[in-house]
């Protein structure tokens, strides 16, 4: 399994007059559903998928339950979980209130086992598979970028 990336071409937001650099971007083709992971969940454990679904769904449940609750969550070496907010800045700390609070929003932090598994990653070129040649390439891709 490879993580697709294709070339794209962008300006520096902060300098708008600089020239357009290209980056490596990431390419989603699909995403999961709870049923699907459920499935995985089930051919990897000794549940059944019915079970397999529960058991997502009650760990979505405890997770909001312990974030409304003012806590952060961590799970194993997958990492935190916990709520940021986004406010409106006032100029006095009397003005400050809840109607100041603009979103709640998740965070998540990975942990340092997780987060270097995810530098394990291979990376397939999209144009290069669309023409039918191989693209896949590892980590220390050996294409040089005007061969893209």
């Amino acid at each position: 399994m490879a993580i697709l990336v294709k070339p794209v071409q962008r300006i520096n937001p902060l300098d708008k007059e600089a020239p357009k650099k290209w980056y490596v971007t990431q390419v989603t083709t699909a995403q999961a559903d709870e049923t699907e992971v459920a499935m995985e969940l089930a051919d990897e454990t000794t549940l059944n998928p019915s079970e397999a679904m529960m058991a997502i769904r009650q760990l979505r449940k405890i997770l909001l339950r312990r974030l409304l609750g003012g806590e952060s969550v961590k799970l194993g070496n997958w990492g935190s979980f916990s709520v940021t907010l986004s406010s409106l800045g006032v100029p006095t700390k009397e003005e400050v209130n809840a109607k100041n609070i603009k979103s709640v929003n998740l965070n998540f932090q990975p942990d340092e086992a997780f987060k270097t598994d995810l530098q394990k990653a291979t990376f397939a070129w999209v144009d290069k598979l669309a023409e039918g040649r191989p693209g896949g390439s590892g980590g220390s891709d050996s294409e040089s970028p005007d061969e893209i």
